[in-house]
Parts: C-alpha cells; sequence; structure tokens
C-alpha cells in the first residue's frame, strides 16, 4: 500500500496516527452503552405503572376511599413531577390544596374538585408552569379528554409493534392480538352474568376460596392503569394539552337587531322605575315596619319575595352585561345602567332580609341554608359588575372574577357542616322542630341532637354514628364527630357518677 505523505507535517506525527484511529475504536463502545440506557428508559414507567396500580389495590381495593384517595392522589402527581425533572411543582402544591375537601369527606362535590385538582396539577406538570387561568381550564378539560385515549393507543401501539423489546416478537405479537378482544368482552360478559346468576355467583365464590383471580379485581387494576398512564407520559402529551389557538374574527362582532341603543336606553329607564317601586315597597315593610295587609305576616311576604328576588338579581346582571357596550359613551345611560345594579345590589340584600324573617319563623334547611350563601355571592358579583362599569373594564375581566369568587365560595362550603349547623340553629331557636327532618339528617348532626334532644331520635335506625373501622375511610368531619359523642359520653357518664345533693 503506497503511503501519503503531507508536505510540512513533522514524520513523528506522520507515522504516529493512533490518535486517528482511537476516534473509531471509541466510537462502538460508546454505541454499546445506548441499547442499556433505553431500556432502562423504556422500563422506568412500566416499572412505575406497575407499582403505582399496587399502591391503588391498597389503599382504595374494596373500601369508600376518603383519605386514601387523596393519599394515592399526590403520590400519582409525585411521580408524575419525579419523571418530568422536578419541572411544575406547583401543580403538586394546587392538588394538594383541592384535595382537602376530600379529606374533610367524601362526597360528589369534594370528588369533583379532588379530579379538578388532578388535571390541573397534571397540566401545570406537562406545561412546566402556570399559564393563566382560561387557557390552563381548557388545558386541564382536553387533558380530560385525550388522556385515556392516549393510554388506549399507546396500549394499542404496543400490542401490534412488530418489533418490541422482548425476544419473541412474532408469538407475543400474535398472542396479544388474538386474545385481547375475546378476554376484554369475556370480562365484561362474564361479570354481567354473575350479576344475572345467584347459582354461577355461588360457584364463583367457591372458586375465590382456592385463590383464583378475582374478574372485578382485574377489571380495577385495568381501570387504574387506564388513568395512571398519562400521568406518566405528560412529556409527550404537553402539545396537545396547547389549547388551539381561535382565528382572529373579520369585522365587528354581530348583534341581534333586537338590541340597539334606543332599546337599551328606555329599557334602562323602565327598570330602573320598575325597581325603585319594589325597592320603595321592601324600605316600607321590611325595613320600616310598616303593618301589612290584613291576613299576610311579614313571614309569608319573606318567602314570597325570597327566591325571585334572586333570579331577577341574576336576570339583571346578565342583560348589565349586554348593556354596557351601549353605554361606553353615553354618560346618562351609564350614570342609568350604575344606578339600576345599585338598585339591583339592594335587592339582593332584601332577599336576604326576607329570608332571614323565614329562617326566624319556620326554621333553617338545606336549602335555605344554600340560598343564604348564594345570595350573598350574588350580591358580590353584582358590585364587582358595578365595579367594572365604573372603571370600564372588559367583560372578561368581570367573568374571571365571578368563576374565582363561585368556585371559592363552593369550596369553602364543603368544609362548613351544613346538618350540624341547621340542627344546632333548630334545637336553640324557638322554631318548629320538624322530628322526622332533624332526624334524616346526616350523622353529623348526631352531637347536637345528642346534646339538646336526647331521645327524639330513638326510633330512627339511619341516625347513627359514623364507623371508622378502616383508615382509609377516615374523614376530618367523621373524626370531628365521634370526638364530640364520646365528650358527651364522658360528661353524661360523670353526671351519673356523681349525683347532685
Amino acid at each position: 500500500m503506497k503511503t501519503f505523505l503531507v508536505r510540512g507535517v513533522p514524520a513523528s506525527i506522520q507515522q504516529d496516527s493512533w490518535w486517528m484511529d482511537g476516534l473509531i475504536q471509541h466510537h462502538p463502545r460508546k454505541i454499546q452503552t445506548e441499547p442499556d440506557l433505553t431500556r432502562f428508559k423504556r422500563l422506568e414507567r412500566p416499572v412505575i405503572l406497575i407499582a403505582l396500580i399496587a399502591l391503588a389495590d391498597v389503599l382504595m381495593w374494596g373500601v369508600a376511599p376518603s383519605l386514601s384517595l387523596a393519599l394515592f392522589g399526590m403520590v400519582l402527581l409525585g411521580a408524575a413531577l419525579v419523571l418530568n425533572r422536578g419541572r411544575g411543582w406547583g401543580g403538586l402544591i394546587v392538588a394538594g390544596v383541592m384535595s382537602l375537601p376530600l379529606i374533610e369527606q367524601i362526597q360528589t362535590l369534594s370528588v369533583v374538585f379532588w379530579l379538578a385538582g388532578m388535571l390541573v396539577g397534571g397540566v401545570w406538570i406537562a406545561r412546566g408552569g402556570w399559564h393563566g387561568l382560561r387557557e390552563m381550564s381548557l388545558a386541564a378539560l382536553r387533558f380530560l379528554v385525550f388522556g385515556p385515549i392516549a393510554s388506549v393507543l399507546d396500549g394499542t401501539r404496543l400490542i401490534s409493534q412488530h418489533k418490541p423489546l422482548d425476544p419473541l416478537p412474532g408469538r407475543l405479537t400474535r398472542l396479544g392480538l388474538g386474545w385481547a378482544l375475546p378476554l376484554g368482552l369475556g370480562l365484561i360478559f362474564l361479570g354481567l352474568l354473575m350479576e344475572a346468576n345467584p347459582v354461577a355467583q355461588i360457584w364463583l365464590e367457591r372458586a375465590s376460596e382456592v385463590n383464583l383471580p378475582d374478574p372485578a379485581r382485574a377489571a380495577f387494576w385495568a381501570g387504574v392503569a387506564l388513568l395512571i398512564w398519562p400521568f406518566l407520559r405528560l412529556a409527550a402529551l404537553r402539545q396537545r394539552l396547547i389549547p388551539a389557538v381561535r382565528a382572529g374574527l373579520i369585522g365587528p362582532r354581530q348583534v341581534p337587531a333586537i338590541l340597539n341603543p334606543d332599546a337599551v336606553r328606555r329599557s334602562l329607564i323602565l327598570f330602573n322605575l320598575i325597581f325603585a317601586v319594589q325597592t320603595g315597597m321592601d324600605l316600607t315593610y321590611l325595613w320600616g315596619g310598616a303593618t301589612l295587609p290584613e291576613g299576610m305576616s311579614h313571614a309569608a311576604y319573606a318567602h314570597r319575595g325570597a327566591y325571585p328576588l334572586l333570579f331577577t338579581a341574576l336576570l339583571a346582571g346578565a342583560f348589565a352585561l349586554i348593556a354596557r357596550p351601549f353605554t361606553s359613551l353615553d354618560p346618562l345611560l351609564r350614570a342609568a345602567l350604575m344606578f339600576w345594579l345599585m338598585q339591583t345590589v339592594l335587592l339582593v340584600v332584601s332577599s336576604l332580609l326576607r329570608l332571614d324573617l323565614y329562617i326566624e319563623v319556620y326554621g333553617l334547611t338545606r336549602l335555605r341554608m344554600a340560598a343564604g350563601i348564594w345570595m350573598v355571592v350574588v350580591a358580590t358579583g353584582l358590585s364587582l359588575t358595578l365595579w367594572q362599569v365604573l372603571h370600564h373594564h372588559t367583560a372578561a375581566w368581570l367573568l374571571k372574577r365571578c368563576v374565582i369568587l363561585g368556585l371559592a365560595t363552593v369550596y369553602l362550603a364543603m368544609f362548613v357542616s351544613f346538618d350540624r349547623t341547621i340542627a344546632r340553629y333548630n334545637l336553640t331557636h324557638e322554631v318548629p322542630l320538624d322530628h322526622h327532618y332533624l332526624c334524616t339528617l346526616g350523622s353529623a348532626a348526631l352531637p347536637e341532637i345528642r346534646s339538646h334532644a336526647p331521645d327524639m331520635c330513638d326510633h330512627y335506625t339511619q341516625m347513627r354514628a359514623p364507623l371508622a373501622a378502616d383508615w382509609r375511610e377516615w374523614g376530618f368531619r367523621d373524626w370531628r364527630v365521634l370526638r364530640s359523642l364520646a365528650a358527651l359520653n364522658a360528661t353524661q357518664a360523670e353526671q351519673v357518677t356523681w349525683p347532685t345533693f
């Protein structure tokens, strides 16, 4: 082989060319380490998935999850945060705050808030930070839709893949494709037939004694895996969680012809006059204490107007949003709109007074307590509307704050025991006692009933103390009820032990 010499290069360097061969020799060694790293990365998520399914089985199978569900959600988001290299830790805090109502008491609203916290927390971790209320809410809805779809697609891709990681690709692919449909539908049909056939159900119970797999438990594992997997694939879902940007509107917004400056002007004048009559009557009869017509009590007058006036205020707030663009260039119309909003706020305050008068006569119920809370919310929302008109804020500004106000109200209301408050009020005030209603309240009312009317609900078997047999079903409200009952029992025992002379 003829040697090619480069003139000007020293002979030692020409002959000593190991440094050129070294690049070629070290390259295969570097490549040899990549399959091990790739295999580890591929196994990372399946191993975490199996561990989370096992944790879900320990925490939630066979019980009504309360504390256990909140704990599982935090562990799941913690695993997602680790896989995302610690980016987006604020999502873990948001999910923890949204899980607190679930720890207080398991109910539909607390589960909804927990689920919302999980979705927002997952989006926060996937996108690495907070991107505004509207965008995060839309992204959470997209996560709710695309998350399970991604799990199904990943599972289908794993079964139909022609080059999987296992050493027997062809055989496993044929087995997966051949048994996926019959086993999946077979488990569903088996569960339905076991429910409809008592004899077969007895056979299944006997079979369970020999430690055969439980179909219901296997279905639980499959469902949990379907919900867990999207949180372990947040990086792959990041682009799908970005809401689509709407194209800009061409030209001005089109409004119905019925909405025009003349109609808005006449409506505001007419509505102000109507509301002024109602406000004057409320000031006369409710606030001034004037004598009502014969045969009508203040309680009847209050009951007739509490709920209709609340609906009227909501309708007035909606019209104010529609009318505001027409009043921006007319100071008189703007002043009329503000005066009408102030009258509407006063109308809601009158509704609150009506409700208070009615409760003083007939007692407190769940509906009346909820109505009082929402009247305060509506009055606050109307005050925000008045502030929006006064400072020329946009409708989006008002909508965002009203949504936050409503969600915050519902969130805080879940920490208030309605049943205990109702029982305490009705048993400590001069109101007609509806024994059946009080005795069919939840167990949270039991300490108040035992304290003020010990024998009232003895014949109602559903009025029982909450059970605390399993720590996974622990709830903070039930714990407070049990502690109150224990204190009452201790007090009664002392009274029996130490008689008075």
